[in-house]
């Protein structure tokens, strides 16, 4: 790589980060940080599941489940314990990690569609014992009163803070999942992804490694869990449904299965798209429903990998050469 392409990607750098600290600067009301920050949320659910599914193939339906375990480990350690947001955090993670190997247990024994209706029937448990377990979960009245949280004495307590302490997370999460998949078990789960049996052939321990996907997965949505909560202040059983499970499946899909960047455009689509089709009043699923449906259809890959080959056909000629010399 030379010095001046070292140098564009440094100025790109330099700019991405100014636009993003600027957000919230130039934001107008708390209506658009409120979708800005659920696109955080999404962006690392849909990291979440893209290591999973779209790194080893794993199909999930039942990632609401996992999300909401990590929300209620978070609102009910702070609600009932009075422990601040790391001790919450922590907890989140170690909670929906180890729901994600009592699910990939069972797992290991089924694939395809019977795979999809095993965490779908998973989903459904979670949330059926999130209404029933009265006593903890409060039923469908839900947790109430959650504080914001405090890290080094500053106060995340307005929808303008907290984007910068979830742009963090999705940070570190964008970062995780890019080393991850150059790793020795990134390598892995690719070749899970790819074909089963001739990886078992090549001494991967296919067992060990389908565990660590739904594991990971897990913890990724237990963050979300975590930070979900304590930006709404309120957990209930109606948001942690089916229908959430496929909004974070097709975040991964819209964005680009097994791509690293791919969730974000991802979370970006389908937290924008349905507020912006408001103005159709009944017709707004309608719409909705076929605009992904065209997005699939036209951009099997997930959007991600389309424009990265868009990028690359009008690249300058000299850009391009500079590439191929790398």
């Amino acid at each position: 790589m030379t010095k001046t392409n070292t140098g564009l990607r440094l100025v790109k750098l330099v700019v991405l980060a100014v636009i993003l600290l600027a957000i919230p600067l130039v934001t107008p009301n708390m209506y658009i940080m409120q979708i800005l920050n659920m696109i955080g949320i999404y962006i690392i659910l849909g990291i979440g599941i893209n290591v999973l599914t779209g790194f080893t193939g794993q199909l999930s339906l039942g990632q609401a489940a996992f999300f909401g375990i990590g929300a209620y480990t978070a609102a009910l350690m702070n609600t009932r314990a009075g422990l601040q947001f790391l001790p919450c955090l922590v907890g989140s993670m170690l909670m929906t990690g180890l729901f994600g190997v009592v699910l990939a247990v069972p797992a290991l024994k089924v694939k395809g569609s019977y795979l999809a209706l095993l965490t779908m029937g998973f989903g459904e448990v979670v949330r059926i014992v999130m209404i029933n377990w009265t006593p903890v979960t409060n039923g469908t009245a839900g947790v109430l009163g959650i504080e914001s949280p405090v890290l080094f004495g500053f106060a995340f307590d307005d929808l303008k803070k907290y984007y910068f302490l979830i742009l963090v997370f999705v940070l570190l999460g964008l970062g995780y999942e890019s080393i991850l998949i150059h790793t020795r078990t990134g390598r892995a789960f690719v070749a899970i992804r790819e074909d089963n049996e001739a990886a078992e052939l090549t001494g991967i321990n296919v067992t060990a490694y389908k565990i660590k996907a739904f594991v990971l997965s897990a913890v990724y949505s237990g963050v979300a869990g975590c930070l979900y909560a304590m930006m709404i202040k309120y957990v209930s059983p109606d948001t942690f449904v089916s229908n959430t499970s496929s909004v974070i499946l097709w975040t991964a899909i819209v964005g680009g299965f097994g791509t690293v960047i791919g969730p974000v455009f991802g979370g970006i689509i389908m937290q924008v798209l349905p507020e912006a089709l408001r103005f159709l009043g009944d017709w707004r699923l309608v719409v909705y429903g076929l605009i992904l449906l065209v997005v699939i259809l036209r951009f099997p890959g997930g959007l991600y990998p389309y424009l990265q080959k868009f990028i690359e056909k009008h690249r300058p000629q000299g850009a391009a050469g500079q590439t191929e010399e790398r």
